[in-house]
């Protein structure tokens, strides 16, 4: 995907092929981060910022985990900073330098998604949701009877005008506010069928 923001370009790709130390990479990123065994990295992003088309600071981040990839709402860029999820962490960066502010891991399995809330951050995961502020801390956190996907077409997590709408594994439904205050809580309404007797069946 490509950002504009002040005088830069910003591309933030997936860049699944990529391998350490090697030449033959699509791109020759100025940092890698990898903490772990790259043999164990499931998902692989990248960052590239350019000026009137010279790249100017580039890094790809190799991280294992709940697998993701880049989408519209896996970063966010403002104040002179870019915070992108990968697997279960999110990453704080300095534009244009792409210098590491800060990192942490927020859901035990995955970040889904990312989004801005007011002067703070909404983290989709697929246990947890959390807000956190722009430097990483935790403002508070919610958990469900089950995980945060659903097979049944409803939209497991939406942002409304004033609310937050959950759907779980089972179609249970919650309703919070901004603070993380349950409002709501729907459970799922199992059909049930109603069986003849057999007098009834054959009077």
């Amino acid at each position: 995907m490509n950002v504009s923001y002040k005088n830069f370009e910003i591309e933030v790709i997936d860049d699944e092929n990529h391998t350490l130390n090697s030449t033959k990479n699509l791109h020759q990123y100025k940092t890698v981060y990898c903490e772990e065994n790259e043999f164990r990295s499931n998902s692989k992003h990248g960052i590239i910022i350019k000026a009137n088309g010279i790249e100017i600071s580039s890094l790809i981040i190799h991280e294992f985990g709940g697998a993701t990839t880049i989408s519209d709402d896996s970063f966010i860029i403002e104040d002179d900073k870019i915070w992108i999820r990968i697997c279960n962490k999110i990453y704080c960066f300095s534009i244009p330098t792409l210098g590491l502010i800060w990192h942490k891991e927020f859901d035990f399995a995955t970040n889904f998604s990312f989004h801005k809330l007011e002067e703070d951050f909404i983290i989709y995961g697929e246990i947890e949701i959390f807000r956190i502020t722009k430097n990483g801390e935790i403002l508070w956190r919610f958990s469900g009877r089950d995980i945060w996907v659903n097979l049944e077409g409803k939209n497991p997590f939406s942002i409304e005008s004033d609310k937050i709408r959950l759907f779980d594994f089972e179609s249970n439904e919650y309703v919070l506010d901004f603070n993380g205050k349950e409002l709501e809580f729907i459970p799922r309404k199992i059909k049930t069928e109603i069986k003849k007797k057999w007098w009834q069946i054959f009077g």
